[in-house]
């Protein structure tokens, strides 16, 4: 079963993603920053991190190289931040997209879809 962490400090929406992609056949947990995230990767290695711009301790987009040097991994920055930018930024860094929230699962999945997952 593929597993994924979501990092986003607003807990309703991690938790309703979550939710989500469990009905998809992920296994998941939740982060409410950089320090947990690093706690969950640590801990289960995921296939996919879908990942907040902002958060209390720092930038997702800043966190993006940090949680790839440890294997591959499928970055998916959500954001409530539409900035071609910063989209630019994040898929030079390695995120495989940049969705701007409020996201759809289609097009959470329409990435998934296309990412490498491990059984």
């Amino acid at each position: 079963m593929p597993h994924a962490v979501i990092v986003d400090d607003n807990l309703e929406s991690s938790e309703t993603l979550a939710i989500l992609l469990e009905m998809e056949g992920y296994s998941t947990a939740t982060a409410a920053s950089l320090r947990d995230a690093r706690q969950q990767i640590a801990d289960h290695r995921p296939d996919v991190m879908v990942l907040d711009r902002a958060l209390p301790d720092g930038q997702g987009m800043d966190f993006i190289v940090e949680a790839l040097k440890g294997g591959p991994m499928t970055v998916v920055m959500l954001t409530g931040t539409s900035d071609p930018g910063d989209a630019a930024e994040a898929i030079r860094r390695g995120a495989a997209a940049y969705l701007v929230k409020p996201a759809t699962i289609d097009q959470l999945k329409a990435v998934l879809d296309r990412a490498p997952l491990s059984a």
